[in-house]
């Protein structure tokens, strides 16, 4: 396995994202099953957590290329190639995903 020079302590960063991207998801929708929750953000929160989940997920794909170099898997040269494929895979917040991070929600979350 590549890297290792954070000891893949940015794969954490997904621990954070991935819990938050579930309540930017219910907040959103609202769905019925969440109705014994506070669940009365505002727009402008909501939008506050999506730009995190986003800035996470990104830090995230940009610390493990890093890693990759730092570990000398790759060079500098492979770093903006690699990163661009890497953060074309990344999901941002997309509302129209919700309904899978709503089941997430569910089953982890409440």
């Amino acid at each position: 396995m590549s890297g290792g020079f954070f000891e893949y302590q940015e794969m954490r960063l997904v621990d954070l994202a991935e819990p938050l991207r579930c309540k930017i998801a219910v907040n959103r929708q609202k769905p019925d099953w969440a109705a014994d929750y506070d669940i009365n953000y505002s727009e402008n929160f909501i939008n506050e957590m999506s730009e995190v989940y986003e800035q996470l997920i990104i830090l995230m794909a940009k610390l493990h290329r890093i890693d990759w170099v730092l570990s000398a898997d790759d060079g500098e040269s492979d770093y903006e190639r690699r990163l661009a494929i890497d953060l074309s895979k990344v999901e941002l917040d997309d509302p129209s995903k919700d309904d899978r991070w709503i089941e997430l929600a569910r089953d982890l979350m409440y």
